[in-house]
């Protein structure tokens, strides 16, 4: 449960850079928002892969890359 707080708290801190990394790659932001979206399902979805202690920006941002 810890686990999930904690990356429940990482997924919501890096919101804001997601969606303006969204936008310069998208240059839209009503896609940028489903993108940032899409990338948020996938990585709460894919929980199970992502070791705690690594970088959690990091392997969002990858997500999202992949998505676009």
């Amino acid at each position: 449960m810890a686990v999930e707080v904690s990356l429940r708290d990482g997924l919501l801190a890096a919101l804001p850079s997601l969606r303006a990394f969204a936008i310069s790659v998208t240059n839209d932001s009503i896609r940028a928002d489903d993108l940032v979206q899409d990338t948020i399902l996938r990585a709460w979805a894919n929980s199970h892969r992502f070791q705690a202690g690594t970088n959690l920006h990091a392997w969002l941002f990858t997500i999202l890359r992949n998505l676009f």
